[in-house]
C-alpha cells in the first residue's frame, strides 16, 4: 500500500470510551508479570503504539501497551471486512450476477432491453478464477441465444445499483486516482475484470478488452520503439496512451458498469445477436424477466484474497456486501457506522475503538484500536468457520503471503499467522500464535509513526517472544 496523510479522526468515531478503558487498564494491572515487562522493554516510543496479546486458553491478558488507543491500522482493517462478511453473508455464500430482458420475445427479437445486474462480486469476469474475463459474459450470452433470439431492439443496461455510486474510497491515497491504478481501482455493485479496462497496443492502433467505446481513449503514443503506457486523471473517463512502443496497459474504470455491460454486449455479438440501442446506466426496470443468472466463487475462497495478498479490490467489495447486507445498500456513507454497531454487539468492541470508513485500509479515516482487534479475532476464533479464517492469513515466513519477508527464523516462523499492513507511518500485525508451551494467543502490534523499518523489527521481537513464551 502507498502514502496516506493523517487527517483528523471522523466525528462519529469520538464516542465514550470509558468501558474499553477500564477493561484495558484492569488487564494491564493483570498483565502485569515478566512477559509485560519484557515486552514494554521491546517496544519504543510507547505513545506510537498499541499492542495487545491475549491467552485464548487462560482468556487472560498477557501484556497490554495503549491498548484502548485507536489508530490507523492499516490493512489491518481487512480483518474487519473479512469476519463481518462471512457473518453476515456466510462462508459459502455465493455473489449472483443476472441476465434480464424487459420485453417480450417476438421472432427472435427482443421487444425491450437485455439488462446485466450485480450484486457487487469482484470475482466476476477475473482472470484468476476465469482463465478468460469472456468466459461468464459468453454463458449469458448463450442463454439468450436458447431463447432463439437474433437481436435486441433495445440496448443494454447495466446496473450497479445494489451499492452506491461512490466508485472509490474516502480520503483515498492520491496515487489511487480515485480508482484508476491497479492496486486500487475502482468499487462497483456490477464489477468486471477487478473493474480494468485494458488496451492492447498493435501496430496499427490500439484494441480494447472489454471493447466499450463509451469509456473514450486518446491515442497520443509516438509508435516505434520505447515504453507505452495509458493512464487517465482521477476524475474522469478518458484514457490517454501515451510513449511508444506496444504493449498491454490496464487501467481502473471511472465508471466501471460500463466494463460489464459493454462485455456483455460484445458476448452478444459474438453470438450473432445484434443489438441496436445504446449502452446505458440505470436500474432494472420492474418486471424484468431473468434469463441466466451466474454465482461466484463462495466468499470464504474471496476471504483469502484479503488475508494472503491484502488484495484492496476484494477488501472492498465484501465489505459492502456486508453493509448492504446490514443496511439495503452498500454504501460508503453508512458502512462506518453499522460495522462499529456490528462489532460492538458481536465481538464486545467498545464504542469509539473502530471506525471502518472503506474496507481495505486505503482510507486516512480508518480508526482501530489493539483491544478492538483482538476482539474481533476472538469472536472469529468461536466461529464454525474459524478453521477456514484461520488459514486464510498470511504465515509467518511464507513465500505465498505477506510475510515472506518476515520471522524468517526464531520461533515464530511457521507458526504465527497474521494480517500484515502498510502505509507511510503506518506497520500493523495482528493475528495468532502458539506459544513455546502450546498455548494460544491472539494479539494486535499497531504503530502509526515515522520508525517505520524499526516498527517491523518491534513486532517481529514481540511475535517471538509471544512464540518462544513458556509458563
Amino acid at each position: 500500500m502507498k502514502f496516506l496523510k493523517r487527517t483528523a479522526v471522523p466525528a462519529a468515531l469520538v464516542l465514550a470510551v470509558g468501558g474499553g478503558f477500564l477493561a484495558v487498564r484492569a488487564a494491564t494491572q493483570t498483565a502485569g508479570g515478566a512477559l509485560q515487562a519484557q515486552a514494554s522493554a521491546l517496544v519504543p516510543n510507547q505513545s506510537e503504539w498499541s499492542v495487545f496479546a491475549w491467552s485464548l486458553d487462560r482468556n487472560e491478558p498477557l501484556f497490554a501497551i495503549n491498548a484502548d488507543q485507536p489508530i490507523i491500522p492499516a490493512s489491518n482493517n481487512k480483518v474487519y471486512s473479512a469476519i463481518w462478511a462471512l457473518a453476515e453473508l456466510g462462508p459459502d455464500y455465493r455473489f449472483p450476477t443476472d441476465l434480464l430482458i424487459t420485453g417480450p420475445v417476438q421472432n427472435g427479437v427482443v421487444r425491450g432491453d437485455v439488462v446485466i445486474r450485480g450484486s457487487g462480486d469482484p470475482a466476476f469476469g477475473y482472470a484468476e478464477y476465469d482463465k478468460d474475463p469472456m468466459t461468464s459474459p459468453r454463458r449469458m450470452a448463450a442463454g439468450l441465444k436458447r431463447l432463439g433470439v437474433t437481436s435486441v431492439e433495445g440496448g443494454v443496461i447495466a446496473d450497479p445499483y445494489v451499492h452506491d455510486r461512490q466508485n472509490y474510497g474516502p480520503d483515498w491515497p492520491r496515487d489511487t486516482g480515485n480508482g484508476a491504478a491497479r492496486y486500487a481501482p475502482t468499487v462497483s455493485g456490477l464489477p468486471f475484470n477487478r473493474n480494468m479496462l485494458w488496451v492492447r497496443m498493435t501496430p496499427g492502433g490500439y484494441i480494447r478488452e472489454p471493447d466499450v467505446p463509451e469509456i473514450p481513449i486518446v491515442n497520443r503514443s509516438r509508435g516505434g520503439g520505447g515504453n507505452a503506457y495509458a493512464v487517465r486523471q482521477p476524475d474522469e473517463d478518458t484514457i490517454r496512451i501515451r510513449g511508444g512502443g506496444q504493449g498491454r496497459f490496464g487501467v481502473g474504470a471511472y465508471e466501471p458498469a460500463y466494463l460489464a455491460g459493454g462485455a456483455i454486449r460484445q458476448a452478444l455479438r459474438e453470438a450473432g445477436i445484434q443489438v441496436r440501442g445504446p449502452l446505458r446506466i440505470a436500474q432494472t426496470p420492474q418486471g424484468a424477466t431473468l434469463v441466466h443468472r451466474h454465482f461466484s466463487i463462495p466468499l470464504m475462497d474471496m476471504v483469502f484474497q484479503l488475508g494472503r495478498h491484502s488484495d484492496n479490490f476484494f477488501a472492498e467489495h465484501l465489505w459492502k456486501a456486508a453493509v448492504a447486507k446490514a443496511t439495503g445498500r452498500g454504501t460508503y456513507a453508512a458502512g462506518g457506522s453499522a460495522s462499529a454497531v456490528f462489532f460492538h454487539d458481536a465481538a464486545g468492541i467498545p464504542w469509539g475503538q473502530i471506525w471502518q470508513a472503506d474496507g481495505s485500509g486505503l482510507s486516512a479515516q480508518n480508526r482501530t484500536s489493539a483491544e478492538a482487534l483482538v476482539r474481533s479475532l476472538i469472536y472469529a476464533h468461536k466461529q464454525p468457520w474459524s478453521a477456514k479464517f484461520h488459514e486464510s492469513l498470511s504465515i509467518a515466513g511464507d513465500r505465498g503471503g505477506t510475510m515472506a519477508r518476515m520471522f524468517n527464523t526464531g520461533p515464530a516462523a511457521g507458526n504465527l499467522h497474521a494480517k500484515t499492513g502498510y502505509i507511510n507511518d503506518v506497520r500493523t500485525l495482528s493475528g495468532y500464535v502458539k506459544t513455546a508451551s502450546g498455548e494460544n494467543v491472539v494479539f494486535s502490534f499497531l504503530y502509526n509513526g515515522r520508525n517505520t523499518s524499526g516498527a517491523r523489527g518491534v513486532q517481529t521481537n514481540l511475535g517471538n517472544l509471544l512464540a518462544g513464551y513458556r509458563r
